[in-house]
C-alpha cells in the first residue's frame, strides 16, 4: 500500500511539473542562455537580457495569460547595443536581429539580407510585424500586444 501511495504520489508530481504552461526560456534557474540562428547565447557573455513578450492583439483582455507568440529582446553588455533577438513561439530559441531605438520606439531588423523582417513596438505596447520580402514599402503584415518582461 504505502508503495502504491509513493508511485501514485510520484507520477501526480510528474504530471503537475509537465503540465507546467511556462516555456522554458520563462523559466530560468541561473544565467539564461537561447539558441540564435543555431548558436548559444548566454546572459553570462552577452548581458542580462531585456525582452518583451507578444501576444495576439485580440487577447489584450487578457494580455500574459494568452500563448506568447514570440519574444524579441536586447543584450545588457553594450558591446552589443545594436544586436537584438527574437524568439519564436515563447521557446528559447529564434533569429539575431539588428536592435534600434528609434525615437521612444524598439526596432528590430533580420532576415538573408538582415531587412527583409522587421518588429516596431510602439510606446503604448503595440507590435508591429512587417514582412518587406513581399514589397520594399509595406503596412504592417500583423499587430501584436507586446509586455516587457
Amino acid at each position: 500500500m504505502k508503495l502504491q501511495i509513493t508511485t501514485l504520489l510520484g507520477t501526480v508530481l510528474l504530471l503537475v511539473s509537465c503540465a507546467s504552461t511556462k516555456p522554458a526560456s520563462l523559466t530560468p534557474t541561473g544565467p539564461r542562455t537561447i539558441v540564435l540562428n543555431g548558436e548559444n547565447w548566454s546572459e553570462e557573455i552577452a548581458g542580462t537580457f531585456s525582452s518583451w513578450y507578444c501576444y495576439d492583439l485580440i487577447n489584450t483582455e487578457t494580455l500574459g495569460k494568452g500563448p506568447i507568440r514570440f519574444e524579441v529582446g536586447l543584450f545588457g553588455n553594450s558591446s552589443f547595443s545594436d544586436v537584438g533577438f527574437l524568439l519564436y513561439d515563447g521557446g528559447y530559441s529564434g533569429v539575431l536581429t539588428t536592435y534600434r531605438r528609434e525615437g521612444l520606439e524598439h526596432r528590430w531588423d533580420w532576415g538573408p539580407n538582415g531587412n527583409e523582417y522587421a518588429f516596431i513596438i510602439q510606446t503604448d505596447g503595440t507590435g508591429l510585424y512587417y514582412d518587406f520580402s513581399i514589397e520594399a514599402k509595406s503596412k504592417p503584415k500583423a499587430l501584436y500586444k507586446c509586455a516587457k518582461n
